[in-house]
């Protein structure tokens, strides 16, 4: 389809609310690209019919299908959650686009998959795959020939360091940092400041400096 005018961002949190944010300072920055924000979905029916940040909450998530020329954005930090409502409205043919914040410094050596959200001041340098509906949050970086794959989220001031692959749907927290040609497995948690020095197994949260498993997800929580 052609590039959308207009977007609806789904999620009302802190990550939808970022979200917004971000949609305006692109705006902003790039009127000749501008979208039209139409409005927030989100499960949470007390909010429906209010506005947030001035933006009003037009219903939940399924509001979007079958409007044409509506794409949407899923502005929800849990790749779990993030993933089953991206499933959800991708099988009833809704379109998704990708947000980028002008400050964000993107080498154009760089691959993004659709619906991603880039924040403020995040770097991402070359020869680097992102994949679909990825999050990287304000002053995350980067580095050479690394590989984000789908569903991927990075918390703010991560560094992932050069010749990384971060496996579907893997969590990196806050301020943590990711060493040379390392693997994050698929679903894997990294906790906020750990230190990355050795391949994380998939489906496991990870914390400290250096960082070791601390447990395993439950079945239902792998990714």
């Amino acid at each position: 389809m052609d590039r959308p005018s207009k977007i609806v961002i789904i999620g009302t949190g802190g990550m939808g609310r970022e979200t917004l944010w971000i949609a305006q300072a692109h705006n902003a920055a790039r009127p000749d690209q501008a979208f039209e924000i139409c409005g927030f979905l989100t499960c949470e029916k007390e909010l429906h019919g209010s506005p947030v940040c001035g933006i009003p909450v037009l219903g939940a998530e399924d509001w979007v299908e079958g409007r044409e020329g509506i794409a949407a954005v899923c502005a929800i930090g849990d790749p779990r959650a993030r993933r089953k409502i991206v499933q959800q409205l991708e099988g009833k043919g809704v379109a998704f686009v990708a947000l980028l914040h002008p400050s964000a410094q993107i080498s154009e050596y760089v691959t993004l998959g659709v619906g991603g959200v880039i924040s403020a001041n995040a770097v991402v340098t070359t020869q680097v795959s992102i994949g679909n509906h990825v999050i990287i949050n304000a002053n995350a970086t980067v580095s050479h020939d690394a590989v984000l794959e789908d569903f991927v989220t990075l918390a703010p001031g991560v560094q992932v360091t050069g010749g990384v692959c971060v496996e579907y749907g893997a969590e990196l927290g806050a301020n943590s940092v990711v060493l040379p040609r390392k693997r994050i497995g698929r679903g894997a948690v990294v906790g906020a400041g750990a230190v990355v020095t050795r391949d994380v197994q998939a489906n496991t949260v990870n914390a400290g400096v250096p960082a070791r498993m601390v447990r395993n997800l439950p079945a239902e929580l792998w990714m």
